[in-house]
């Protein structure tokens, strides 16, 4: 079956499944509480350890570049199995390398640091955004970022934990030596180095969900950190036996979530434990009974139902 990006897939349940998620029902953790921003006066600085330091701009940062759109899923480090914090979007803006490509940076460069305008200004390592897809955004799902995803500019890094993901960015400055976090943000140096782990999520049906039909459709997301999805399977007998699903929605884009589904007849009246899995292209299987807080949680989702 193909599909547009942005139609919503009507299942035989009458459910909708949008494959991009809507801006509006996007999660967001932090929210805006900075100085109202006038796209007029902002403008993006990058400089530090570099030959040719730049001052740009919105008009010409959206004008004068290349203009990229990648399909993503976003997914906070914080997001349990089976919870809320995960999306996809249409993500568009100038490729970070673009940039540091124009201003030279120097050899000795080791980290990223990214100055923001809610004061929540942060160092990372330059080397987890040396990728191609690695964007800095100023639309979101086809439209200019809202001020609580970004706007003006955000960073956009497949396959690493939302974290990472700097939201309104006033300056980037190459740096030769790590930097010294505060002592608030000392905790989440640990994160660094983790991506996005093979994840799935079982969307209907809920758990303690009572079904009434003779056939239901199991359907669910998978997603990880830029490996493509092989197959997800699923167990209706507490990982006994597993099922093949139905890869229903994917994209070219390599880090985009796959919607997947499975018609399941319920063969007795009983209470039934739905288990999720997903194997990537290589052969990895998705984690379970592991609690990888604060770098991400790594477990088979399972739902119970009753029939």
């Amino acid at each position: 079956m193909v599909f547009t990006l942005f139609e919503p897939i009507l299942l035989d349940t009458e459910q909708t499944i949008h494959p991009i998620t809507p801006t509006a029902n996007f999660f967001t953790i932090t929210r805006y509480k900075g100085h109202p921003i006038d796209v007029d006066k902002w403008h993006l600085s990058v400089d530090g350890s570099v030959s040719n330091p730049l001052r740009l701009s919105y008009e010409t940062l959206t004008t004068s570049y290349p203009r990229v759109s990648e399909v993503i899923t976003m997914e906070c480090v914080i997001n349990p199995v089976g919870g809320r914090l995960v999306g996809t979007a249409v993500w568009s803006g100038v490729p970070l390398r673009e940039l540091l490509d124009e201003v030279d940076v120097h050899d000795k460069a080791i980290e990223l640091f990214c100055t923001s305008g809610d004061g929540l200004n942060r160092g990372l390592p330059l080397k987890y955004f040396d990728h191609p897809l690695t964007l800095l955004a100023y639309e979101m799902n086809g439209q200019r970022l809202l001020p609580n995803y970004g706007f003006p500019l955000r960073l956009v890094v497949p396959g690493y934990y939302g974290f990472m993901w700097r939201k309104w960015l006033l300056k980037l400055t190459l740096t030769d030596e790590p930097y010294k976090d505060p002592k608030w943000l000392a905790s989440m140096k640990a994160l660094k180095s983790k991506k996005v782990l093979l994840s799935t999520k079982i969307l209907a049906p809920q758990d303690q969900e009572k079904i009434q039909t003779p056939t239901h459709t199991i359907i669910g997301v998978s997603w990880g950190s830029g490996t493509p999805i092989h197959r997800v399977e699923v167990s209706l007998d507490e990982g006994q036996s597993w099922t093949d699903t139905e890869i229903l929605w994917r994209t070219s884009h390599p880090y985009a979530w796959v919607i997947w589904k499975l018609i399941w007849e319920p063969r007795k009246h009983s209470t039934y434990t739905v288990t999720a899995r997903a194997i990537d292209t290589t052969g990895r299987m998705q984690l379970n009974g592991v609690d990888s807080y604060p770098s991400g949680f790594g477990s088979w989702h399972q739902v119970q139902i009753h029939t």
